[in-house]
């Protein structure tokens, strides 16, 4: 019989208790009240929460726990919900007991197999490493949700990792990351046996920027009132091209540049906004004010660091062929003429990971 569809997350007022950590070894719990489920989860479940926090026995000092804020993001890393993967590779089936029972199932049989044999089977972390599994094999639903397994691990450890890399920026061109988070998620009967099992689902605790992203304040720039010119559009446009090459002055390669993934802080378009309508500034002098940190980067689930064997020239060549700042760069300008206008911003490809063929 199959479970209804996923609903741990299922809307405002829901609670989901988790455990906090941050880098400095603190922890304590957290109870989240849902106040907002960024649906549809497409790859991981984005929960606007808000927080209180309880310290836990072992630790008589909050330490920088006390720098939480009442209201986060918290970004969990659960197979259940990657969308994407379902739609490409399953349909569009959404998780069920039933596959549960076949993961269980899958995870025990893959146990044993490995313990009885040296050689690891098909299936195992190595195998999901490949890029092409889920397209040179026909597999069943038990491995499907250990693939998708890997992934949400691989993912959640990118991410991470990402964060801690950019700490300089966080806060400025991207989201502070206070702390991971761990979910626990009771299962009922997966092993059709009558118990439950509690799974353990890796998070990000994530500062919250009340914001538009670029793509809908491009697509909604004409209708703004009061109008701002189009010298702010092109100084945001620029902004963001600039906050994926300043990212790559940490040696990190962005995989997923997308121009949904860029906001426009509410504060910057609050401010001028206030400073057009009440004439303390011309619209034409609000182009010129642009704050540093007015846009910022989000979802970086999908960097990956420079690695300690990677030649100079072969960062160079990932990084040119990758081509992160074309990626935000052309889309933008073709947003920009379609809903704007024509000459309004151009976007030619940097050259700063070109190296010319040598004759």
């Amino acid at each position: 019989m199959n479970a209804p569809l996923f609903e741990d997350f299922d809307g405002e007022g829901d609670i989901v208790p988790a455990g906090l950590g941050d880098h400095t070894g603190n922890a304590c719990t957290i109870i989240c009240k849902i106040i907002k489920a960024y649906r549809p989860f497409t790859m991981s479940p984005v929960l606007l929460v808000s927080l209180s926090i309880s310290q836990s026995p072992e630790s008589s000092s909050k330490g920088s726990m006390t720098r939480i804020p009442s209201t986060a993001i918290v970004k969990l890393y659960d197979r259940r919900c990657f969308t994407n993967f379902r739609v490409d590779f399953d349909e569009g089936k959404p998780w069920t007991l039933d596959k549960e029972r076949e993961y269980r199932q899958y995870l025990d049989s893959t146990s044993t197999s490995t313990s009885a044999s040296p050689s690891p089977s098909r299936g195992s972390k190595s195998d999901f490493a490949n890029p092409t599994y889920l397209w040179d094999n026909d597999v069943s639903d038990g491995e499907f949700e250990a693939y998708l397994d890997h992934v949400a691990q691989r993912t959640f450890t990118a991410e991470r990792t990402t964060y801690d890399r950019l700490h300089e920026l966080q806060g400025t061109k991207i989201p502070t990351l206070y702390g991971v988070v761990n979910y626990h998620s009771v299962i009922p009967d997966p092993r059709n046996d009558g118990a439950t099992i509690t799974d353990t689902i890796p998070g990000l605790l994530l500062e919250y920027i009340p914001s538009i992203s670029l793509r809908e304040l491009v697509t909604t720039w004409t209708v703004r009132d009061p109008p701002f010119p189009n010298s702010v559009l092109v100084a945001l446009c620029e902004q963001a091209v600039k906050v994926v090459d300043r990212i790559s002055d940490f040696e990190v390669l962005n995989e997923d540049v997308r121009v949904d993934n860029f906001l426009i802080r509410d504060t910057f378009l609050a401010s001028s906004t206030s400073l057009v309508s009440t004439g303390t500034i011309t619209s034409a002098a609000v182009g010129i004010r642009v704050m540093d940190d007015a846009v910022v980067l989000i979802d970086l689930g999908q960097c990956r660091l420079r690695r300690d064997d990677e030649s100079e020239d072969e960062w160079v060549e990932a990084k040119w062929s990758q081509d992160e700042t074309g990626a935000v760069g052309f889309v933008l300008r073709n947003l920009v003429r379609r809903f704007v206008g024509e000459g309004v911003w151009n976007y030619e490809r940097s050259l700063r990971y070109y190296r010319p063929l040598e004759e």
